[in-house]
């Protein structure tokens, strides 16, 4: 590269690491509302949301790079023409895909950034993200020694402990089951434990009563009991029998899945995931260049380029927009899972056109009454 590639290279690293930034925590906070839910339901600490948001990171960066990548081109190439400095470069003979050498570079950059992400860190992220969200579920132990709270520690199941002092044991407990769609049942115990078994976790209340409903007649029943066994293990999800979504994969899996998938509908699901993992880096690229064309296209404007900054922005949105489009397509038909390369091949073969003809068009030639004064 020469002095200035390199130049116009440093500006636009600048407004991406701006960009980029923001638009990471945005997407970042959007996205970490959806664990607070199991967060605060299981009684986890800070640490815990901490380290589930954490694993969100390379999915928010798969969304926030693209986008901060054509946000960076289009503010460093509207600041460099207001300030005259693009018009002096064409003026001395640079053309248009001459000026789209170091914003190549810069996207390749961006591209390979994202090569590593979708290929490699957002499966990893999604596996880890996952399994400890099941692992959460199917703590009850922790979801239910929390005092002073009604608590929902699976569907159909409401708990309430008044009171939990230093020894560990359960004061005033009661526990509504309304699982069963003939009769619900609700029990109430003076004091009770948590005991893991190998059959898996139980809660062993003392000195309490069942009242027992039928839905159907209304007849209520009641059983006084000194100690009761209330099976917990049926909540429990095992984080290691769980299906794995086709996010949680890698690319190998993906573009041949395993034997096991045998559903052509979950199959086409794990070959579009697949495709695209490998095409939406290529957004990385094809938008810079998008919004390098829009605006260097059209030549030299003295009342600004709102106007271009709008259309590079439209056609962005309606590039990405496609892939989308195509995504959904394709999860229900496999064979369209390939087409998935055609919107950012498109608007880079496009954009390279534009500019390589913008090279043919005259230089815009500098003011007379500048030339006077440079003479």
């Amino acid at each position: 590269m020469n002095e200035i590639d390199r130049y116009l290279f440093r500006s636009l690293l600048g407004p991406f690491a701006f960009f980029a930034i923001v638009l990471t925590g945005l997407v970042w906070l959007t996205q970490s509302l959806n664990i607070i839910d199991t967060v605060v339901n299981r009684g986890q600490s800070a640490l815990v949301f901490a380290e589930l948001t954490a694993m969100l990171l390379p999915l928010v960066l798969a969304a926030a790079l693209p986008i901060s990548a054509f946000a960076a081109t289009l503010y460093t190439m509207h600041r460099l023409y207001s300030e005259s400095e693009i018009v002096v470069m064409l003026s001395v003979g640079m053309s248009g895909i001459r000026l789209a050498r170091p914003v190549i570079l810069f996207g390749a950059l961006v591209t390979t950034a994202m090569l590593v992400d979708t290929l490699y860190l957002m499966p990893t992220a999604s596996q880890q993200m996952k399994s400890r969200v099941a692992e959460l579920r199917g703590d009850l132990a922790t979801a239910l020694i929390r005092d002073g709270r009604f608590l929902n520690p699976a569907s159909g199941l409401t708990v309430y402990v008044r009171e939990i002092p230093r020894t560990g044991e359960m004061l005033g407990v009661f526990a509504h089951d309304q699982r069963d769609p003939k009769q619900e049942i609700t029990y109430t115990a003076e004091r009770a434990a948590m005991l893991n078994t190998e059959e898996g976790p139980r809660l062993i209340m003392f000195d309490g009563v069942g009242q027992t409903r039928d839905k159907e007649t209304g007849e209520l029943s009641v059983l006084r009991f000194d100690r009761f066994v209330f099976d917990l293990a049926e909540f429990m999800s095992d984080p290691e029998q769980r299906g794995k979504k086709p996010s949680e994969h890698y690319i190998a899996d993906l573009l041949n899945p395993p034997e096991h998938i045998t559903s052509e509908k979950d199959r086409a699901k794990f070959q579009t995931e697949g495709y695209e993992q490998l095409t939406a880096p290529l957004y990385g690229l094809a938008l810079p260049l998008v919004a390098l064309a829009i605006l260097l296209g059209g030549g030299h404007r003295r009342r600004g380029y709102e106007r271009r900054i709008a259309a590079a922005a439209v056609v962005a949105l309606l590039v990405r927009l496609s892939g989308f489009a195509i995504k959904g397509a394709a999860t229900s038909t496999g064979w369209l899972a390939p087409a998935l390369f055609i919107p950012p091949l498109i608007a880079i073969v496009i954009s390279c056109i534009a500019l390589m003809r913008g090279s043919n068009t005259p230089a815009p030639t500098v003011a007379p009454a500048a030339q006077e004064g440079a003479a």
